[in-house]
């Protein structure tokens, strides 16, 4: 990477508390700055936020850049620290020999580095107003933005309220084509829905947006069917299911020569399916097609049946026991919804038929025990992204009954006194929790599942947002990493971020 020419004089500098330090690493320190790159000029970036934590997850400390682009910290402890950077609006481009967009820098022994620098650009932006059919602005509307030219696993989504006036504002979004949604409940319980094809390029403006919902922007859709039978003694049509909302299934019918045809078909992502019923037969015949993402017109469209996944198995307790009726879930990592199956009590065996292939999120339905992993010949796999294959799956799922109790207190950011109505979090890699703070500044987390947590708390912050990734990002964010033991009880206190 091209380096900036940099003065120690001027820093914006925070100096680390000696925690955990060895003698001789109260000299360390790491410095830097944080620029832009249009063509070959370089300019400085000025109130980048820049952190600095462990490889664990605690953060350490939080500086800006200074008027000039430029930081430092100071006084560090002898070990291994990742160094991130942000500012709203911007993204931070990855480097050579970099964890992606962070830097890592290795103190074991000390270090006195200078060059760790960050080169940011800005993000799209797409900024506009929701309006109901009479022109007036639509307050407390949701409006989704999904990447769609990635793998499902890898999707990118940001969501916002529309502001009282209807207006909404969304930043830092990377290059790539996106489906915009729309979603506002209406009096007949109905969600009106209105979704949108666009295509962003890096750090385009894209403002002024006027979105009327029950306005569609709408694509023809045309193709044929191979190998499922239509034509002469069979009624056979083609039903396209979005994935999510509540919106209609658009259904063609099948001619006899195979091919359909969609007049009308909003922007998003479907789950297409047929039906064929012999003339005369009461059976009727479903099957599984592709999924289409649907952004433009579409000709030439060839479907065929998908063999579904079947999956059975059985379910060994680790610790604790498993409650009377256990009921697990296979939750679709590519939005295909979820199915769930009871497990027999006598022999802890389960089935389910009748699913679409593809990665699946393995989880219990209720709080009395949770799903640990799925065995495999090397081990315990994460129960986050099994994959079931077409044809039967056979799984050996480990559950577990040993969950524990988290408590503590929240704490005014400066004055160290308990915080009512401040919101806490616990994120970890197979649960998130949330919750509200009583009148005495505490929380209690009931039944947590045992491993190792991200634990924040926020003084002015809606409660939904907690689950929002970007939340636990922002800087000033007083994160730590806890281990939660099996049937435990584990205290703590948290300074809530302000």
């Amino acid at each position: 990477m091209k380096q900036m020419l940099i003065a120690v004089a001027g820093f914006a500098t925070v100096v680390l508390p000696a925690m955990n330090a060895q003698p001789g690493a109260g000299g360390s320190w790491v410095q830097g700055a944080a620029y832009e790159k249009t063509g070959e000029v370089l300019r400085a970036l000025p109130r980048v936020f820049v952190s600095i934590s462990s490889p664990g997850g605690d953060l350490l400390a939080t500086t800006r850049t200074d008027a000039n682009g430029r930081y430092q910290f100071v006084n560090l402890p002898q070990g291994r620290f990742v160094l991130e950077a942000s500012k709203p609006g911007y993204l931070t481009r990855p480097a050579a020999r970099r964890a992606g967009s962070r830097i890592v820098v290795e103190c074991s022994s000390g270090c006195r580095q200078s060059g760790m620098d960050f080169e940011l650009f800005q993000g799209a932006l797409v900024a506009g107003v929701v309006l109901n059919a009479s022109g007036e602005p639509v307050s407390r509307a949701v409006v989704s933005l999904r990447r769609v030219d990635v793998p499902a696993s890898k999707e990118e989504r940001s969501s916002h309220a529309t502001d009282d006036l209807g207006g909404f504002r969304i930043a830092g979004l990377r290059a790539g084509k996106y489906i915009l949604t729309v979603q506002r409940r209406a009096a007949s319980g109905h969600d009106a829905v209105l979704t949108k094809a666009l295509t962003l390029a890096e750090g385009e403006r894209l403002v002024d947006l006027a979105l009327t919902l029950g306005s569609q922007e709408s694509f023809r859709l045309t193709g044929s069917l191979s190998g499922i039978p239509f034509g002469e003694g069979y009624r056979t049509w083609v039903e396209m299911r979005p994935v999510g909302g509540s919106a209609p299934a658009p259904v063609a019918a099948v001619g006899a020569n195979g091919r359909f045809h969609f007049d009308s078909v909003i922007a998003g992502r479907y789950v297409a399916s047929a039906v064929a019923v012999g003339l005369g037969q009461v059976k009727r015949n479903v099957y599984m097609l592709d999924v289409l993402e649907v952004v433009r017109d579409t000709d030439g469209i060839v479907f065929q049946p998908v063999e579904p996944a079947a999956v059975e198995g059985t379910v060994e307790v680790a610790a604790g026991a498993l409650p009377p009726g256990a009921v697990i879930q296979f939750t679709s990592g590519d939005g295909f919804g979820y199915r769930w199956t009871r497990v027999r009590a006598a022999d802890r065996h389960f089935e389910l038929t009748g699913l679409r292939p593809g990665a699946y999120r393995i989880e219990a339905d209720s709080t009395a025990f949770y799903v640990k992993g799925v065995k495999n010949s090397e081990g315990i796999e994460r129960p986050s992204a099994v994959i079931l294959s077409p044809g039967r799956n056979r799984l050996a799922v480990v559950a577990a009954a040993d969950q524990a109790v988290v408590f503590g207190t929240v704490q005014e950011p400066k004055a160290g006194s308990p915080l009512p109505h401040a919101r806490i979090g616990l994120k970890g890699d197979l649960a998130e929790y949330s919750a509200e703070t009583d009148q005495a500044g505490r929380f209690l987390f009931g039944k947590v599942i045992p491993g190792e947590y991200r634990i924040c708390a926020w003084a002015n912050l809606a409660l939904p947002n907690v689950e929002d990734n970007t939340i636990w990002e922002r800087p000033g964010c007083q994160s730590r990493t806890v281990s939660i033991d099996p049937f435990s009880r584990f205290a703590i206190d948290v300074p809530a971020t302000p």
